[in-house]
């Protein structure tokens, strides 16, 4: 998969600190609050960890362990899915379920992508 490909589904992950169970897709257009200033931290499904910052006025950031970076803009769909803007890499939207105290992203609701969970404020990749 290329670096492109493997970091914009890396950057599934949504967090959204949601009330539902475990297996369920979790309502994203109800829980924007929890992204708006917060971080996903997590791991691709090729092993990168990464971070995405969510800032309150819809900029996104994220960084990873292999040194890439990206910028662009997040929003939320009426259908509940949150959808990146990026400046280089395609554009893609995810839907996520949550697995225990971690989320799982899906783009196009089916290709299973990062894990992540959130954390409050905008929090820096750890080496």
């Amino acid at each position: 998969m290329p670096a492109a490909a493997t970091i914009a589904t890396a950057l599934i992950f949504l967090f959204g600190i949601a009330h539902a169970a475990d297996g369920e897709v979790v309502s994203l257009k109800k829980n924007k609050s929890l992204y708006a200033g917060n971080t996903a931290v997590g791991t691709s499904p090729s092993g990168r960890k990464f971070v995405v910052f969510f800032a309150k006025d819809g900029k996104v950031n994220y960084r990873d362990s292999k040194g890439l970076s990206q910028s662009g803009k997040w929003i939320l769909t009426d259908d509940g899915m949150l959808c990146y803007d990026w400046r280089r890499w395609r554009d893609r939207c995810y839907s996520h379920k949550l697995d225990g105290d971690e989320y799982q992203s899906y783009r196009d609701g089916k290709t299973k992508g990062s894990r992540f969970k959130l954390a409050p404020g905008k929090v820096e990749l750890k080496k």
